[in-house]
């Protein structure tokens, strides 16, 4: 049996259409992004663009962290929001996944959800509602005692 190999376009373009057949199940999308942050778009991107341009849309970006402390806490920021939408969810008996990966950091998600170049993605959120919400475990909640240590 051949083993298939990390990364060739045949394997890709097949990841690529199972995920588009199943996202395409999802009722709806959020994406959280904090703007501010370095341009996440390299500049000699539009080089690129003499390429073929399916190549150059789908190719994942280099990621370009934050660079200052301000932006760090933006970013951080921004997760804890992302964090609060997602309880939000929740308590509405939505089912909600936080998704990063790839396809977040390609040029066709960023012209698909109209980004500025200074704007990182910190997460895509997919909703809907629950085929089935799963049990809680029937478990004992730790005293606040049993987890914290005075110093």
């Amino acid at each position: 049996m051949r083993e298939k190999q990390k990364g060739s376009e045949k394997t890709l373009l097949a990841e690529a259409e199972r995920k588009r057949d199943r996202w395409r199940n999802i009722p709806a999308f959020l994406v959280a992004a904090v703007g501010g942050m370095p341009d996440q778009v390299p500049s000699d991107s539009h080089a690129s663009h003499q390429k073929e341009r399916s190549e150059y849309m789908y190719a994942e970006l280099p990621f370009v962290p934050p660079q200052t402390e301000l932006q760090l806490e933006n970013y951080a920021a921004t997760c804890a929001a992302t964090q609060n939408v997602l309880l939000s969810l929740h308590a509405e008996e939505l089912g909600s996944k936080w998704a990063t990966g790839p396809v977040i950091r390609t040029k066709a998600f960023r012209d698909v959800v109209q980004l500025r170049n200074d704007e990182l993605v910190v997460g895509l959120i997919m909703l809907g509602v629950p085929k089935r919400v799963p049990r809680s475990p029937r478990r004992r909640r730790k005293l606040m005692g049993d987890v914290l240590k005075d110093l």
